[in-house]
């Protein structure tokens, strides 16, 4: 019965930071009923977001964080929404007219039998999710070291104490996003309890789906192609682990998702929200792991590349937000030296190590899947929002390849304790990349 009340209450908190989310993603997308189930996903990202920061930003006012100091918060980011921006359009196109991958109808009664099935499978995907992620406190051991750690110190001591950049072990050079996520949650609960706070990871799996299935939709994939793409990754047990359930592989997956989308619309200019998106989606993933600079900076290097009109708006909107995140970490991180790593160890034969290494690690039936993605690969269309997304997937993998030419330890050792799951995380993202390779023909 305590678990229950408890798990209320950190449900009562994440619904209510939802909905302020889905008002402020007014801000972020049309009103148009083809975006709402990216919405509903955005809306928990932008809640989530909320509960974080205003954590620090009751610090900064000498506020203890609590509903009264989130209220006011909240306020303020609704106000501009009281007074609704027009959606800016090129001069003479309606909306349906401004992003034409979308404007043909959606297919209607397609396989309803297979359609059925398939979200059996997603709906079995989330259930078994949820029974890994809440049959028990999380317990993996960078939750209790690391992630668990900095936000049950940052809530006991209602600030941030000397100590978090003084832990060699708890990696003080890590962003301190998803710590101030749970700091935030229990200050709204008014305790701390790492069993009910779980409940943040399976309501991450259904935003990360709901977004996945409602941007493949409107991008003009079927909705039996969009709803498998879907159960696929809602089966992912590597992803949706029990192990990795409090870890920062989870939310950063929903945030590379949720940036590579908003990169392939702000390319495309489907919608006047798209840099707005971007931008929010770049500060997010910078957030949660160091790794994420890197992606929004690989994000920034695409649009440049790909971009055409605005391209260096679309980079600036990549990259800014990320570095700013950056940037306030600096008085809460460490300034001891990284133990972990040392860069004059870098050498070729480091390279071809972790690549060895990474090969031995992933077995036949890895490949065999990664054989099967090669396949799919090729047989989809060209489509530039595809191609954009597995290019941003391809610059995560190289970089997890060769970071650990750099490890102390070994770059054998990085790869098997890291490579499988933060390379897990990559997977809504190329999910995204090949189903929407199977866009329907317009007639």
């Amino acid at each position: 019965m305590a678990f229950a009340l408890s798990l209320v209450r950190v449900g009562a908190v994440l619904l209510a930071a939802s909905a302020v989310g889905w008002t402020v993603g007014g801000a972020l997308f049309p009103s148009d009923r083809l975006y709402r189930a990216e919405r509903l996903g955005w809306s928990y990202a932008l809640g989530c977001g909320t509960t974080a920061a205003f954590v620090p930003l009751s610090f900064l006012v000498g506020a203890r964080p609590t509903w009264i100091v989130l209220l006011v918060f909240a306020g303020l980011l609704l106000t501009p929404r009281l007074v609704p921006a027009p959606l800016t359009l090129p001069a003479g196109r309606s909306l349906r007219e401004s992003r034409p991958s979308i404007a043909a109808g959606l297919p209607r009664g397609e396989g309803r039998l297979s359609q059925a099935l398939l979200w059996s499978l997603i709906v079995l995907g989330i259930v078994l999710y949820a029974l890994r992620a809440l049959t028990e406190p999380m317990w993996a051991n960078d939750f209790i070291a690391i992630w668990g750690l900095k936000g049950k110190t940052i809530f006991g001591a209602a600030g941030f104490p000397e100590r978090l950049t003084g832990l060699e072990f708890a990696h003080p050079e890590y962003p301190l996003g998803l710590p101030l996520l749970y700091a935030g949650i229990a200050f709204l609960t008014g305790r701390w309890d790492d069993h009910a706070m779980a409940l943040v990871f399976p309501l991450l799996q259904v935003a990360t789906l709901a977004v996945l299935v409602g941007w493949l939709r409107r991008r003009g994939v079927s909705s039996t192609g969009a709803y498998l793409a879907t159960a696929i990754v809602a089966c992912v047990e590597p992803l949706y682990s029990a192990f990795l359930t409090g870890m920062a592989e989870v939310p950063l997956s929903f945030g590379v998702l949720l940036f590579g989308t908003a990169l392939a619309d702000a390319l495309e200019g489907t919608d006047a929200g798209a840099l707005r998106r971007l931008a929010f989606a770049a500060a997010l993933i910078a957030a949660m792991k160091n790794e994420g600079v890197f992606l929004a900076a690989a994000g920034s290097l695409l649009a440049l590349i790909f971009g055409k009109g605005g391209r260096w708006k679309i980079a600036l909107a990549a990259l800014s937000s990320a570095l700013l995140v950056r940037a306030l970490h600096l008085p809460w991180r460490s300034r001891l030296p990284l133990t972990d790593f040392e860069w004059s160890l870098f050498s070729m034969e480091r390279v071809w190590d972790s690549l060895a290494a990474a090969a031995v690690l992933l077995g036949w039936a890895t490949w065999a899947g990664l054989a099967l993605l090669l396949v799919l690969i090729a047989l989809g269309d060209r489509v530039p929002a595809g191609d954009r997304l597995l290019l941003l997937a391809a610059c995560a993998v190289v970089a997890y390849l060769v970071i650990p030419a750099f490890a102390v330890r070994g770059p054998a050792w990085l790869i098997e304790t890291t490579l499988l799951r933060t390379t897990a995380a990559l997977v809504p993202l190329v999910a995204a990349a090949i189903a929407v390779r199977f866009t329907r023909p317009r007639g």
